[in-house]
């Protein structure tokens, strides 16, 4: 058994060679990048997962050049069909392009009918074609040998909206002959009839959704003012198809430029802004979007610096997706129209390649308009504008991902081991392939062999189940020591706080007693057990003092500093820590001084008895908390899955709770206010905080300034002399 595999490995590998040999030449002359998204949001350059074979136009079997063209799709034998719009005709390719057909002009029942402007095809497994045309307003029906065998006419029913609009421009149809269209102008989603053809009802429509502050803002506007502003309603769809199983893909594009590119850059799965939905035969989106980005197109998005929404400029505003084809095993090719790219998702909604681009030489676009899949899995494109076809066939690394992709969805994980292996060789950022690695070892209980490959791939939550069954294994060798450990340091803390209040209990109480470096620094574990006290304490019999304060200042550093590199993986979803620590030590010391200054400038004019350096002593006893619990959560958030981080946020929590609370107190006590002056004091410190902040950053732009006005002053009196 093992030789067999060790020969289909080498057999696969050999394969996978001469593929990339008969390739390459064509791959060297693509004028385009295939590339993918990594984790950040980077594009990295991939190996050509398709490259353009052969490039179809009208003018090749002596017709007109089409015209505006919006739709192909492909029948059983692989011929081509397609709905030259501008022409008012449909034209179908053979396969071997040695034979074309025009239909412009039928008949039925003694009924003569032409096409008027076709916009939208469909072919269903028994090689029948709907062709939608949305200036005759008809879904005319064909036979394989193109003679009209029925016309869908626009539906009448009660159940209909009296605002309801239809322009059939796009159309799908299930195998029980149910048939979907998209309409233009409708706002109420896909319209479904039955498969004779009545109204059935609504799919999938479009949500509104207005925030908060536009509600209010409407409110305040005349109605002249209202008809001027954008109006909010449903988005429409904009093409339709529908796979083996009866799941309809729908796309759609947006005028609210802002919420989508918010949605694609906080990786929203949310689907108000979703330029492609997967749904169901109630209506629901059941598309899964578990890659890094949602399936939107191009994740690295610029605005227009204008700020206009409409700006049509291909380099600014997100991925206009027009269309949409299904593969094989729930993979899907997005077409952005925009770009003219074509970006292509697994079922799962990561991201397998993208390739393309604007342009005229083969394989770029003017205006992309429709994409298919054939039955040896090219890619089938067309582009409005220029009226050609282009073919992409999969190179050696499309075929491997496109196997590796067969062999998962059909649970065959050990075989998809070495297939994989394969595609890291050529493309070592291919995320999917080291998840894929990642799973088989799951599979075959190699957990920590599993959690190295979902590390790289950046995959948290599968990171987080192979590390659960990897840290049950090792505890269930130790499973008797652990509460034994858990006891032991529950002993040594209860110890340790007894031994402090004994400690603190000897050291003399008077204010002019001499006290060594320890009764002093031992003294915060007093205040932040009894605070009202302690820091009357603190103040009045000097039981503190600036070196205890910078000791535990530098204590809340270290622990801090710690918890910026000592997170665990899990917790922070980074597989390696770029903090800059110098930064963060900045920070720190930032907030601290301003808190003190902020609150002695306000203490001063609200009469309080505190001075500067009684503030900075009270203020840093008072951070002690912070120290006790984010050394531990810290090295705990190492130690636990995905679903416990719960208990680490909570140790987090209590420890600035607690730590800001006795800030409260050390006001309080400090400057021996009431506590209604005291909630004054506090908040008006922080208001203060942020206005010392707002002047140093004043201060530090017209330093700036003047400093590049005298540079430009040297350099002309330079310049000229």
């Amino acid at each position: 058994m093992k030789i067999i595999k060790k020969l289909s490995a080498f057999i696969l590998a050999l394969t996978f060679i001469l593929s990339l040999t008969l390739t390459a030449s064509a791959s060297d002359n693509v004028p385009y990048s295939t590339y993918v998204y990594n984790f950040d949001g980077d594009p990295v350059e991939s190996p050509h997962a398709y490259t353009p074979n052969k490039v179809i136009a009208a003018g090749d079997f002596g017709l007109n050049q089409f015209t505006s063209a919006e739709d192909l799709c492909l029948d059983s034998e692989g011929n081509i069909y397609v709905a030259d719009t501008g022409n008012a005709r449909v034209v179908v390719i053979s396969k071997d392009l040695s034979s074309v057909r025009v239909l412009t002009q039928f008949s039925l029942d003694g009924v003569d009918y032409a096409l008027t402007r076709p916009t939208g095809l469909f072919m269903t497994e028994d090689d029948t074609l709907y062709v939608a045309d949305s200036t005759g307003i008809n879904i005319y029906v064909f036979s394989k040998d193109l003679t009209c065998v029925r016309v869908i006419k626009k539906p009448e029913s009660s159940l209909l909206p009296e605002d309801f609009s239809y322009i059939p421009i796009k159309i799908s149809v299930d195998r029980a002959g149910r048939v979907y269209i998209v309409s233009a102008g409708n706002t109420y989603g896909v319209v479904a009839l039955d498969d004779k053809g009545n109204f059935s009802t609504f799919i999938g429509a479009q949500k509104v959704t207005v925030s908060v502050i536009d509600k209010l803002w409407r409110k305040f506007l005349t109605k002249e003012q209202k008809k001027r502003t954008l109006s909010y309603v449903p988005t429409n769809y904009n093409n339709i198809t529908i796979d083996e199983k009866g799941f309809l893909y729908v796309t759609a594009t947006y005028s609210n430029i802002n919420a989508v590119v918010q949605t694609i850059a906080s990786r929203s799965t949310d689907n108000r802004y979703a330029m492609i939905k997967k749904l169901n035969s109630s209506g629901k989106d059941v598309l899964v979007r578990g890659g890094a980005y949602p399936p939107a197109g191009d994740v690295e998005i610029s605005l227009s610096t204008d700020g206009n929404a409409t700006n049509t400029d291909i380099f600014y505003g997100p991925s206009s997706i027009v269309d949409v084809a299904v593969g094989p095993n729930g993979v899907y090719t997005l077409a952005d129209q925009k770009r003219g790219k074509l970006f292509t998702y697994d079922s799962n909604g990561n991201l397998l390649y993208a390739f393309g681009g604007s342009g005229y030489q083969m394989g770029t676009f003017r205006q992309l308009a429709a994409v298919e899949y054939d039955a040896e899995k090219n890619l089938i494109a067309l582009d409005a504008n220029s009226g050609k076809i282009t073919v992409f066939s999969p190179t050696g690394y499309g075929s491997l991902v496109q196997e590796a992709i067969r062999l998962s969805d059909n649970r065959k994980y050990e075989e998809v081991v070495p297939v994989y292996e394969q595609i890291l060789l050529e493309n070592a950022n291919f995320d999917l392939a080291n998840v894929g690695i990642g799973t088989a070892m799951v599979r075959q209980g190699k957990y920590k062999e599993a959690m190295y490959y979902y590390k790289l791939a950046n995959d948290v939550e599968n990171y987080s189940l192979a590390y659960s069954e990897y840290r049950r294994q090792l505890l269930g060798n130790w499973i008797l020591l652990i509460p034994i450990v858990i006891v032991l340091i529950c002993f040594g803390v209860s110890s340790f706080f007894k031994f402090a209040n004994k400690f603190n209990k000897k050291t003399p109480m008077q204010r002019d007693a001499k006290r060594t470096f320890a009764q002093e620094f031992m003294y915060v574990f007093h205040v932040i057990f009894h605070p009202f006290d302690g820091f009357w304490e603190l103040k009045r019999s000097k039981r503190g003092s600036i070196r205890g304060a910078n000791t535990i200042l530098a204590l809340v550093i270290v622990s801090l500093l710690f918890r910026t590199v000592g997170l665990g993986y899990i917790y922070t979803g980074q597989p390696e820590n770029d903090s800059n620590l110098f930064l963060t030590l900045v920070v720190i010391l930032g907030v601290v001084a301003i808190w003190c200054i902020s609150n002695w400038c306000l203490t001063s004019l609200m009469y309080g008895e505190g001075g500067l350096k009684d503030i900075y002593i009270a203020s840093c006893y008072a951070l002690m908390p912070i120290v006790f619990f984010t050394i531990p959560a810290t090295i705990l958030s190492n130690f636990v899955t995905h679903n416990e981080l719960m208990f680490v946020n909570f140790f987090f929590t209590v420890g600035y709770l607690w730590a800001a609370f006795l800030l409260f107190c050390a006001v309080l006590s400090t400057h021996d206010y009431q506590f209604g002056t005291n909630v004054i004091t506090v908040a008006l410190t922080l208001v203060g905080m942020i206005i010392i902040v707002f002047l140093m950053m004043l201060f530090v732009n017209l330093i700036g300034q003047m400093i590049s006005m005298f540079s430009n002053i040297y350099n002309e009196i330079t310049f000229r002399l």
